[in-house]
Parts: structure tokens; sequence; C-alpha cells
């Protein structure tokens, strides 16, 4: 900097005249000039430039797998995984038991129980929604004696893990008195 002032300066050129030879000026600009090529500052002559070679230097093109995300593909597993395992149960529990898992929305459906409407019918059929730590449940008790059936829907509950003194456990926590605006 000092030696590019030195040469512009009209009034400090009789102070700085001996000072400044050719050679520093030419090692100056040739190292000038090759940090302007290493950084891509310079442009070649449009004649000879190729337009889709500058373009993909400067704009990187779209990657070429369209695959989902590994975060969506476990979630995907889950799912079928979870469903799996839902069918299993129901054909082992003679259809006592029905899960269903959709890991996306973060919500399951489980159904407990049977037996035949005309004699004795009790099903517990609920629906799950997990946040990130709590599982909210909305469910319903249907219980039918001899063809009179009955539908109790259950207030709404939230399941929550705790820790008290090293032991784990589930907090159940009931709504007594439900608001709504």
């Amino acid at each position: 900097m000092r030696l590019v002032g030195a040469l512009t300066d009209a009034q400090d050129s009789r102070r700085h005249a001996g000072a400044v030879r050719p050679s520093e000026v030419l090692a100056l600009l040739a190292s000038a000039s090759a940090v302007v090529v290493a950084s891509g500052l310079a442009s070649a002559p449009a004649a000879s430039a190729d337009s889709t070679v500058l373009l993909a230097s400067r704009w990187p093109s779209v990657p070429d797998g369209h695959a989902l995300s590994l975060e969506d593909q476990i979630t995907d597993r889950l799912t079928l995984l979870g469903n799996a395992l839902g069918h299993h149960l129901d054909l082992l529990s003679h259809d006592m038991f029905q899960l269903r898992v959709d890991a996306r929305r973060r919500l399951a459906h489980l159904r407990i129980g049977g037996g035949d409407s005309e004699d004795l019918a009790v099903r517990l059929d609920g629906d799950i929604q997990f946040d990130d730590l709590n599982a909210h449940v909305c469910a319903r008790l249907d219980v039918a004696l001899r063809g009179h059936a009955v539908r109790l829907e259950l207030p709404a509950f939230e399941m929550s893990p705790v820790e008290y003194r090293g032991d784990h456990g589930v907090e159940l926590r009931v709504p007594l008195f439900v608001q709504q605006f």
C-alpha cells in the first residue's frame, strides 16, 4: 500500500523518487495478478468463454438424488415396523388387540377388547398423539350386554414419564375441569 501510495501521490514523489525500483513494481504487479487469477476474479475474454462453463462454476447444480432424507426413511420404517407388529398381535390375539401407527404424524390407534355383542363385549378404543415428551390420549369405552350397548367417552388425559428416587414410572394427568373459549 505504501508503494502504491508513493507512486500515485504527486507531492511525495520527490521524497520517494529514489526508493522505488522497477523490479519491485514488477513483483508487485505479478503477485497481484496471481492473487486475482487464484481467487477466480479474472475472467476470460468473452469470445473464448463458454457460458455453460461459467454458469456451472458459479451456480452449483441440484443434487442428483431425490431420495428421502435419512430421518424420513427411519420414520417410514418405524411406521412399517409398528404396523407389522400390530398386525401380528391382532392375529395372535384373535382380534382382541389392534395397533396402527403413523410415525410421521406421531399418532397411534389402539384397540383392546372384544366379545360378542349378544352376550358380553368390552372394548377400549383410543387415539394417542405423541409430542416431544408426553402422550395425549383420547379414548372411549364400549360395553355391550345382551344386545344393549353403552359408549362412554373418557376424558382426554396425558401420560408423562416421571422419576422418583431412581424409580421410573408414568404419571397420568386427568383434567377435572375443562374450559374452552
